[in-house]
């Protein structure tokens, strides 16, 4: 067959094997981003990632990040506003978080990370991170003391961004404060030695589970080289609808 005659032959071919990866490709990319079988992933970070490149980071797999806005009454992020800005236009989900200090009221807490945090339905809920430090690691402070610091502090968020917040802690810390109470509350449990999370005391589900602290990805500048990585529990589509 002469050259002109297999010109239209060999382009046809060409052309259905273009359209045949263009589909291929499609269907795997809203298979993996909306099937059950997805794994919602994301990250949670403050200041000690350092200098963070959004636009870097967001291409790893990831669906969403939480970034330390507060601690305390006083303690805004070095890193908060430059994170909370750049993160927004990527297309990421984005929280912010607040860690809860047991030496200051739970008012005065609310108060700075309302100061700091914009009202914004396009938010993911704020967390209170909950963890011992310091000399409560060896000594924690009394539940009952503790209550009343986390409860003011929970009252005034919701009253503040009409949802309630979600609260973030470890298996220890869980069983010393949040037991059976707090059921109305979604919770993001840390639990590092587990293919998955052990069952809740109180029954319910786990909303989050951080299962490492110790990944690297690509992005970021900072003292430490490691980040948290998290998992969402449940599919991308209920992601979206319970927060969106």
């Amino acid at each position: 067959m002469s050259k002109q005659k297999w010109m239209p032959f060999a382009i046809g071919i060409g052309i259905l094997i273009l359209i045949a990866l263009l589909i291929y490709g499609c269907s795997k990319f809203f298979g993996e981003k909306k099937g059950d079988d997805y794994v919602v992933k994301g990250v949670d970070l403050s200041a000690y990632q350092g200098d963070v490149d959004w636009k870097v980071l967001s291409k790893q797999g990831i669906d969403f990040a939480y970034i330390k806005a507060t601690e305390g009454k006083d303690f805004v992020d070095e890193q908060f506003k430059k994170n909370w800005e750049a993160s927004h236009k990527t297309a990421l989900k984005v929280g912010a978080y607040h860690f809860l200090s047991f030496d200051s009221p739970g008012k005065d807490q609310a108060k700075n990370f309302i100061n700091n945090v914009p009202v914004s339905d396009k938010n993911l809920p704020p967390v209170v991170d909950m963890e011992l430090y310091g000399a409560y690691l060896t000594t924690p402070m009394e539940k009952e003391k503790v209550k009343v610091i986390l409860d003011d502090f929970l009252k005034e968020i919701e009253n503040n961004y009409k949802v309630k917040p979600i609260i973030y802690t470890n298996q220890n810390v869980y069983n010393l404060y949040i037991g059976t109470d707090y059921k109305d509350y979604k919770i993001w449990i840390v639990d590092l030695d587990n293919t998955t999370p052990k069952t809740l005391p109180n029954g319910n589900e786990y909303k989050f589970w951080q299962y490492s602290q110790r990944n690297i990805l690509e992005g970021y500048k900072g003292s430490e080289k490691f980040i948290d990585m998290d998992i969402y529990n449940g599919t991308y589509n209920e992601f979206i609808g319970e927060f969106f």
